[in-house]
């Protein structure tokens, strides 16, 4: 089975500690497998770090590498899927370059990296199989998962067809495959008719308007074992119209699985075949006295003929002495982490430098509107899409309140802002600009995109641009809900986002008059002056 190889059990292992760091049963596996460690040296450092009484938890995360490496991806588990889990543990903790240095030769360790990339394929089936069931996707869902995979086919390695080996499977698992030789065994099998299993028989003929219709169940219980001869009641079922049926649906499939078999091979098919057979043996059931070679040509009914060659075995050989593994080890190089190569202005804060920026004139436009919850993130896109609709298409009081309203609604936060407080923030913002500036013009969710000196690509949309006659504002809003003494702190936080709108509009030829934060809960417009950053 896949599940209980060495490289997948450690796998497992180092998943179960980013889980659960108190798992010390996945850290000892973990020692054991990863460093090849006896518990001679290990559990009396363990030992004595309980005497100790340090954290319990802590055992290891600082002072081995694939532990303190689980310690920092378990932060980042909780926003990344199941998937990516598993695709980031594989890769950060370098668990293929420790498994190939198993050995023993170069076929096994290739054989290890396919059951890798196959247990990371069970994620991705655990995957599907969560959405299939509505249930979320999680880690700690995923390592129970594996403890009953919803299919046995799961827990099965995968087949490697290249290098120097032998491989031995059974024919349905070969379907599909090729090799350059394959050796054909088992004729002397004797399959055991259909007769004595369950079976779904039609009692009229089949109707595709009605497929399930006309059916029974039928099953005639083997009371007779191996038992053939002696047994006259036997003879009469297997010999009956029922019988005969029977018989033939397992030729029949034999007869398949036989093809199955034999169009695997590439270049050359080797027929291993007894001397003797039984009378009902699968051999039987294929294979004509025609096609089994006794020289150096085999004579076919088509007048072709195909090079054979007959050899009688007899004791086995002395095998030679395999060849000692050597796996070719790449220079391990530092992990370089590059810079994101596309950015949004929202993420600039942590992708960029913060730019040299510095408050300029606030202005107190309103009251702060009362708000209900502390989901601020929805407060947020129902308030940006309330202000958008009535800047670029104001009604009067009752139909704007009502398509408030409706957006809050699509936004699922009616309950926590009053629509008609919602109409008055998108209101006094218009009135002040239009006051304090001369603005004649408004653009919502104006969208930008810009290539920076540095190569990287900004791309994104500004909450709102109003034209004036010394140039175009840029405003974002805000549905921060703290104080007022905070306004100043909580705007410089955003210097690097109206930093980015700020060039992008500067590429495309429109000046820029100001950037500013719009606090719309607390009724605040706070400028930021910002200088170029690319």
């Amino acid at each position: 089975g896949l599940l209980g190889t060495p490289e997948v059990t450690l796998a497992r292992s180092c998943l179960r500690r980013l889980a659960d760091s108190s798992d010390t049963l996945a850290t000892a596996e973990i020692l054991a497998l990863a460093d090849g460690a006896e518990a001679e040296q290990w559990l009396p450092e363990r030992l004595a770090y309980v005497e100790r009484g340090e954290r319990l938890h802590a055992w290891l995360e600082d002072d081995h590498p694939i532990i303190r490496t689980l310690k920092r991806l378990r932060d980042e588990s909780a926003w990344r899927s199941p998937v990516e889990t598993v695709a980031h543990m594989l890769n950060e903790v370098d668990l293929r370059r420790i498994v190939a240095g198993w050995g023993p030769d170069d076929v096994r360790a290739a054989q290890r990296q396919k059951n890798l990339d196959a247990f990371l394929d069970l994620a991705v089936e655990y995957e599907k199989h969560a959405a299939s069931h509505h249930d979320p996707g999680t880690l700690s869902g995923f390592l129970l998962w594996l403890e009953h995979p919803s299919s046995p086919d799961l827990d099965l390695q995968p087949v490697v067809t290249s290098g120097d080996a032998v491989h031995v499977l059974t024919y349905h698992r070969a379907k599909g495959l090729e090799w350059p030789v394959v050796v054909f065994t088992d004729f002397e099998y004797e399959e055991l008719p259909r007769t004595w299993d369950v079976r779904v028989e039609l009692t009229e003929n089949f109707d595709i308007g009605q497929p399930l219709a006309s059916r029974v169940l039928r099953y005639w219980p083997n009371i007779f074992g191996k038992r053939k001869n002696g047994a006259p009641a036997r003879a009469r079922i297997e010999e009956s119209e029922e019988g005969r049926r029977c018989e033939d649906k397992t030729k029949s499939e034999l007869r398949r699985l036989a093809y199955v078999g034999m169009t695997r091979a590439r270049d050359r098919l080797v027929l291993a075949m007894a001397t003797k057979t039984p009378k009902n043996c699968w051999q039987h059931t294929f294979m004509q006295d025609f096609a089994i070679p006794d020289g150096d040509k085999l004579a076919l009914p088509n007048d072709h003929t195909i090079a054979t060659s007959v050899e009688t075995l007899g004791e086995p050989a002395d095998t030679p002495d395999a060849r000692p593994y050597q796996p070719n080890w790449f220079e391990q190089r530092e992990r370089r982490r590059h810079q994101r190569a596309v950015l949004t202005p929202s993420s600039m804060e942590s992708a960029l430098p913060s730019p040299s920026a510095t408050i300029g004139k606030i202005h107190t436009i309103g009251e702060r509107i009362r708000l209900r919850g502390d989901e601020m993130a929805d407060v947020g896109n129902g308030l940006h899409a309330v202000i958008a609709a009535e800047l670029v298409g104001a009604l009067p009081d009752v139909p704007a309140a009502e398509r408030a309203r409706e957006i809050l609604d699509a936004h699922a936060r009616r309950a926590n802002v009053n629509p008609a407080d919602a109409v008055a923030v998108a209101r006094r913002l218009k009135r002040f600009l239009v006051a304090e500036f001369n603005a004649d013009r408004f653009e919502v969710e104006a969208p930008i995109s810009h290539q920076r000196t540095d190569g990287r690509h900004v791309r994104g949309f500004v909450d709102l641009l109003a034209s004036t006659p010394r140039g175009w504002l840029v405003v974002d809003h805000k549905s921060s809900p703290q104080r007022r003494s905070t306004w100043q702190q909580e705007a410089l936080k955003h210097a690097a986002q109206l930093a980015a709108y700020r060039d992008a509009l500067v590429a495309a030829g429109r000046q820029v008059a100001g950037c500013y934060i719009h606090f719309a809960v607390t009724g605040g417009l706070v400028q930021v002056d910002v200088a170029a950053t690319g």
